[in-house]
């Protein structure tokens, strides 16, 4: 830990704490990385093979073993609502208290002046109580702050405008806090006790920072909120600050090909290619695309070998760049990453919170949600359709990238972060 502790009157000291899940580390690598390039000094608390990520954005690497990597629910099928309970159970709340008890030996003669977690990381709030510095969260899922106008996390509902929307939405809300996930958080409320931190009002508090939050994405991109207050700032896309993986094979490049390119992916947490992979190849090959699969590695199940290949580790801002059609699961980086690059989108997935963010890809008109990617071939082709030929969804597309263009996720966090840090209070406009 040596020269962690010797900043000068300028350079802050943060603690960046990730849960030990790919796309939300690789999502904190921009808050990192500003944070670095400004000249502080960051510690990022992840899972071991992240070591070689915290080096590349210049933070200080402090092992996690609170909970091993690939262990949890991540592997494991469930309905989605159980499947959601069943995350937060295991992966946000059951590890808590070891974690805190880690970053206690790991911090014990190390000052800080901010602690930065994504929304699965409670302990985070904690610890920032304990040593009375400040806590920010970032958020790379759908916007979690609530209001009455807006369908709750988990429902994958859309708006419902007027007295019959506001009526079905506080039901829902009470089911997700009462039945759902409030019954989970109940278990930290001897740690948050032990810290001077009030009892929880709903369970989002203990995952949403009231000092700052940074929502990776943009307001276009998001439901319009009622009095959203000032500490929720809207930065941008997340994903990697560097690149991660490998690059797109030349033959797929825009230069050396005559078809359109697919980039079609289900994500790290779906493993059975059934539920997307198959049929949407099929249909995109008979649309006459070309296919470039990502998290998957190429091998038997691919039929159509001159048209479609598969990469296990494939550079997302890489692929989006030369891609014509983003088909995914619906995880909330790889859309946003997409809309940002202007790329349309067709979603196929409601697992985890992926009923949400097709919600938004369909409200914010950039491309087409689908309950599954199990329907006839006839009918994905005629969504394929639908979505490119769109001058709605063109005019949409094209929009949003303008209005992610304008946002700098790792200059406004860093920026946003330093004046928390020095304020020691919450960012009010």
């Amino acid at each position: 830990m040596g020269g962690v502790t010797d900043a000068g009157p300028r350079t802050r000291t943060f603690l960046v704490a990730s849960t030990p899940i790919t796309a939300h580390t690789l999502n904190a690598s921009k808050f990192v990385a500003g944070l670095a390039a400004a000249g502080h000094r960051v510690l990022w608390y992840a899972a071991e093979s992240y070591r070689t990520e915290a080096d590349r954005c210049g933070a200080r690497f402090l092992a996690q073993s609170a909970l091993p990597p690939g262990t949890g629910v991540a592997e494991r099928p469930a309905g989605e609502l159980r499947r959601i309970r069943s995350i937060y159970r295991e992966l946000v709340v059951g590890p808590a208290a070891a974690q805190l008890e880690e970053l206690g030996r790991l911090l014990a003669d190390v000052p800080i002046d901010a602690v930065l977690s994504d929304t699965l990381m409670p302990s985070a709030a904690v610890l920032a109580a304990r040593r009375g510095v400040p806590w920010a969260t970032f958020g790379d899922g759908p916007l979690l702050w609530r209001d009455e106008d807006t369908p709750p996390f988990g429902s994958g509902l859309a708006p419902l405008p007027g007295p019959l929307g506001r009526h079905r939405n506080r039901n829902v809300q009470r089911l997700v806090d009462h039945v759902l996930l409030g019954p989970v958080f109940r278990d930290l409320q001897p740690l948050r006790a032990a810290a001077g931190l009030p009892a929880l009002g709903n369970w989002q508090e203990a995952v949403m920072s009231d000092a700052l939050h940074l929502q990776g994405c943009v307001p276009g991109f998001e439901y319009p909120r009622r009095g959203l207050p000032d500490h929720i700032r809207f930065v941008g896309a997340l994903g990697p600050a560097l690149a991660v993986g490998d690059p797109v094979p030349e033959r797929l490049r825009r230069a050396a090909r005559s078809r359109r390119l697919a980039f079609v992916t289900q994500g790290t947490m779906r493993a059975d290619l059934r539920e997307l992979v198959l049929s949407m190849c099929r249909a995109l090959v008979e649309e006459d695309f070309d296919v470039l699969v990502g998290g998957v590695a190429d091998g038997p199940w691919n039929r159509w070998p001159g048209r479609v290949s598969a990469l296990r580790w494939v550079d997302y801002g890489a692929a989006l760049g030369e891609a014509d059609l983003f088909v995914t699961n619906g995880g909330y980086t790889g859309v946003t990453m997409a809309v940002a690059a202007g790329v349309p989108v067709v979603q196929a997935g409601s697992s985890e919170e992926k009923a949400d963010i097709g919600a938004r890809v369909a409200w914010a008109g950039v491309g087409a949600r689908l309950r599954s990617a199990r329907r006839p071939g006839w009918w994905l082709r005629a969504v394929v359709r639908r979505v490119m030929d769109s001058p709605g969804r063109r005019a949409a597309s094209r929009r949003l990238a303008a209005e992610f263009a304008d946002h700098d996720a790792a200059r406004l966090g860093a920026e946003l972060l330093v004046s928390l840090a020095v304020r020691g209070r919450a960012i009010r406009a």
